[in-house]
């Protein structure tokens, strides 16, 4: 038996809004479906995997999960977020182990995480 993770999966309300705020503003790529269907997974530059699939909405248990976005500048992505309308926590931030987050909210509700940092063993 060799057991390993393939991907997350996440329910989510609106498959046209998770396309656009994944794909358009954070640049994940589309890796099978897409906003058309019922279920979409999304990746990027080699690491974890998301699929995201629509339910009704009052199956979405956003309040356990976040979803950490590594990227390489974590300002540039929260000013081309401000400039689209999307909501945040507040401006990024450096954080005690290191990183520099952004914390704000998909349009399901699931909590995100856009960081960036140069250490290697940081979340």
């Amino acid at each position: 038996m060799n057991p390993q993770f393939s991907h997350l999966f996440v329910a989510v309300l609106d498959l046209h809004a998770t396309h656009r705020f994944y794909v358009q503003l954070l640049g994940l790529e589309v890796l099978v479906g897409g906003p058309e269907r019922t279920y979409m997974r999304l990746g990027g530059g080699g690491g974890f995997h998301i699929g995201f699939e629509v339910v009704a909405g009052d199956a979405v248990p956003t309040d356990g999960i976040q979803i950490r976005v590594r990227v390489d500048d974590v300002d540039a992505v929260y000013r081309r977020l401000l400039e689209a309308g999307v909501a945040m926590d507040g401006p990024p931030a450096d954080q005690v182990w290191g990183a520099r987050h952004l914390w704000l909210r998909d349009p399901t509700g699931y909590r995100i995480s856009v960081f960036s940092t140069d250490g290697p063993n940081l979340p």
